[in-house]
């Protein structure tokens, strides 16, 4: 399968890495990464990941370049076997991943190459060949939750789970309505794994690019500050949202993005966290029952189930502490959109 792309003149070692649980992963020599998509993603997102990126690389913002075949395709598809499924290459980044933001000063670099990328992608007029619909559709989510309660009674975790879920209902429902935004082109997945740092603490890489999509900005800052803002790991136990951590990440963006993003956005950023939290705990909760997700830590849990009742706990933990200082972030916005 190699052999297809001209890029890899040489026989390298192809050895995996990383800790993702979607995407399958490997470095091939120094320079290139290979990976085998998961088939939630369709053939056709690799046409848009590379309309994306030469805009992107244009406007400076680090992110890899697929590798085309000797044929000028942008995949290699294996149609059985065990190495069946969409294989792509593309060229390898410098830099570190983090687990979790450990100061202001990434924040703040994470902020701004956020709004680099939405700035780069403002004007783009583009129609995606691949979309995964419903992705941050946070009531047909609550409703999922629901439905699996129903469907699985008889599951070991079903009193965990049902209690949980009461729990996320309730802040939901007194959560209000989804603004009204306008759509753009977004990451889709801003979390801290998706970025590499230099030694600097500046961002030097920008990674997963699958799940760039059209949404409101709320959406995508909610998910970034959720993660960025958390010093804890998701499956770990009592998250905080760090305020210092969110003034550093808006600081950030709003110096890069101030000139065209609308007042409304902004304000959007205050209660987004909280959303995207209960979301995210929706989510688990359902996965916990139906034991679906893409994989699982076996350090952290012994099954789906166990991992992604604790992926739910941790993000409703998260939200009712992003409630708890829902005064303090909207301070922070305030102060920092009159600074744009």
């Amino acid at each position: 399968m190699l052999s297809r792309f001209p890029e890899l003149q040489d026989p390298s070692p192809v050895v995996p890495i990383g800790t993702g649980l979607i995407n399958e992963t490997f470095q091939v020599g120094e320079h290139h990464v290979l990976q085998r998509l998961h088939p939630i993603f369709g053939a056709e997102v690799n046409q848009d990941i590379a309309a994306l990126t030469e805009v992107l690389r244009a406007a400076s913002v680090p992110v890899p370049c697929l590798l085309e075949t000797a044929n000028g395709a942008l995949f290699v598809e294996v149609a059985e076997g065990p190495k069946a499924g969409i294989w792509r290459l593309m060229t390898r980044l410098e830099g570190r991943t983090l687990d979790r933001v450990e100061r202001p000063a990434q924040a703040r670099h994470l902020g701004a190459m956020l709004a680099r990328i939405h700035g780069a992608l403002l004007e783009l007029e583009h129609d995606f060949a691949f979309s995964r619909l419903g992705v941050h559709d946070t009531p047909a989510h609550m409703a999922k939750m629901v439905l699996a309660l129903e469907k699985h009674v008889e599951h070991r975790l079903f009193a965990e789970v049902e209690a949980l879920a009461q729990a996320i209902m309730a802040r939901w429902e007194d959560w209000g309505d989804i603004p009204a935004l306008p759509r753009r082109i977004t990451h889709g997945d801003p979390k801290i794994s998706n970025f590499l740092f230099d030694e600097h603490d500046a961002v030097v890489g920008v990674l997963d690019l699958d799940t760039f999509s059209r949404s409101g900005l709320d959406v995508e800052m909610g998910d970034a500050l959720r993660s960025w803002c958390n010093r804890q790991d998701e499956s770990g136990g009592s998250p905080t949202f760090d305020l210092d951590l969110c003034q550093a990440t808006l600081e950030g963006y709003a110096e890069h993005g101030g000139a065209w993003l609308a007042r409304s956005e902004f304000a959007s950023f205050v209660r987004a966290p909280e959303r995207i939290c209960l979301e995210l705990a929706a989510r688990f909760a359902a996965d916990a029952l139906e034991e679906s997700y893409f994989g699982w830590d076996a350090s952290v849990a012994p099954t789906r189930g166990e991992h992604n009742l604790l992926r739910a706990r941790g993000q409703l933990e998260l939200a009712i502490d992003v409630g708890k200082k829902s005064d303090a972030i909207e301070r922070i916005v305030r102060a920092v959109a009159g600074h744009r």
